[in-house]
């Protein structure tokens, strides 16, 4: 993933967090707005909730690898934050990975229809 594709800024975070929707699943909640640019920004968050760094940096790692895997089956143009919930320090690959599917599916941001 390209560090133009990132949200790294707070006042991003704070937008998309106030003016965008969100669609909550058990183990994390996504939030999406519609962006200006021809591409989708991503963050991702993970708080001091969820444990200490090495299961907050794992969580945040198997969240990027699974919207890595799935970015190019969403619609362009999306300001996206995915924030883990504490659920998601128990969970494995395969379960954030339907969880993104789930929250992404409901917020209608699949090209075509994705089966799982």
């Amino acid at each position: 993933m390209k560090d133009s594709e990132r949200i790294k800024k707070s006042y991003l975070f704070k937008k998309v967090y106030s003016y965008g929707k969100y669609y909550a699943e058990s183990c994390l909640v996504l939030y999406v707005l519609k962006g200006d640019e021809d591409i989708n920004k991503v963050g991702f968050s993970v708080s001091k909730k969820i444990g200490k760094s090495v299961k907050r940096n794992r969580v945040k790692r198997l969240m990027k690898e699974n919207y890595r895997k799935l970015s190019g089956k969403i619609k362009k143009g999306y300001l996206l934050v995915f924030a883990a919930r504490p659920k998601s320090s128990e969970a494995d690959y395969y379960g954030i990975e339907k969880e993104m599917i789930n929250a992404l599916k409901r917020a209608r941001l699949f090209k075509e229809d994705v089966k799982k």
